[in-house]
């Protein structure tokens, strides 16, 4: 019994470990660094709402990874747990509704954000998400047209 017990409290430590962890910077100009201090170089900036996936968390800073794929360090206080998602395809549509042939109501540039949007139990379908762009616009996106969710 203690065994299983154990067994079972070590994948629940696994499973919450390797949960993914999504920020999105609170501010344009937001710097990110080669580690983790600000006499660190400055390697990037990136605009409000940019979205990063968080891979390490330590203290006041969290090395956080982009679409891209590049790694940097972040200062704490300028990432919110605000979700927003990022555009990979140029000319990627925003849809009405979670389907397909529903009505598109924009072509999409590559890079842009959205906010994502907490759908209603009856309006969830897989492999969509709920966006709001910062313009207003609400509509659907389909998962593999973002990165960030």
């Amino acid at each position: 019994m203690r065994f299983w017990f154990a067994s079972l409290m070590a994948l629940s430590a696994f499973t919450t470990a390797n949960a993914l962890e999504f920020r999105s910077a609170v501010k344009s100009g937001v710097v990110l660094y080669e580690s983790p201090a600000s006499t660190a170089k400055k390697v990037f900036l990136v605009s409000e709402g940019y979205p990063v996936e968080v891979v390490i968390s330590q203290g006041e800073w969290l090395k956080i990874r982009d679409a891209s794929g590049a790694l940097a360090w972040g200062h704490l206080p300028d990432w919110s747990n605000k979700r927003t998602v990022m555009v990979l395809k140029e000319g990627a549509s925003l849809y009405a509704k979670p389907e397909p042939t529903s009505p598109i109501l924009s072509k999409l540039t590559k890079s842009v954000w959205f906010s994502l949007s907490e759908p209603s139990s009856s309006e969830k379908v897989a492999g969509w998400l709920k966006v709001q762009h910062k313009s207003g616009a609400i509509g659907w996106l389909k998962q593999s047209d973002v990165w960030g969710y």
